[in-house]
């Protein structure tokens, strides 16, 4: 696994205090198991296949940063779930997972968003009990 990031810093930010000038590489969710479901059906959405997304073991670092910032240069990229670590699990919330996406693929998933299942009821059912 390549582990070299072109850059000095690594910055991480909420999405909404992006600015215009930002280039994020990377996208990462912090979600409970309905939440990954969600995220997992929404990045194989308009794909082909069911591979769009994977669990690689690794560091923490490795699932929410390294994993993805290389999936980015791939012409297929893939969502990776993370945080599975176990010295890593003791730092989060017992139900949370970490769901990371290069940037490319978080704007794919985002154009999905309005014809997707998110607006079924079996989502807004799922979304009640959270």
């Amino acid at each position: 696994m390549d582990c070299d990031v072109p850059t000095e810093y690594v910055v991480f930010k909420p999405i909404e205090k992006l600015l215009p000038e930002d280039k994020p590489e990377i996208i990462v969710f912090l979600a409970n198991p309905d939440q990954i479901s969600g995220l997992v059906v929404l990045a194989n959405y308009a794909r082909h296949g069911g591979d769009n997304v994977t669990v690689p073991w690794g560091a923490g670092c490795h699932s929410i940063c390294i994993i993805p910032f290389n999936e980015g240069k791939s012409p297929n990229p893939r969502g990776v779930i993370g945080l599975i670590d176990i010295s890593a699990r003791k730092h989060v919330e017992k139900d949370i997972l970490s769901f990371s996406v290069p940037y490319n693929l978080f704007l794919e998933m985002e154009g999905n968003v309005e014809e997707s299942f998110l607006t079924t009821d079996q989502w807004l059912t799922l979304c009640d009990r959270n």
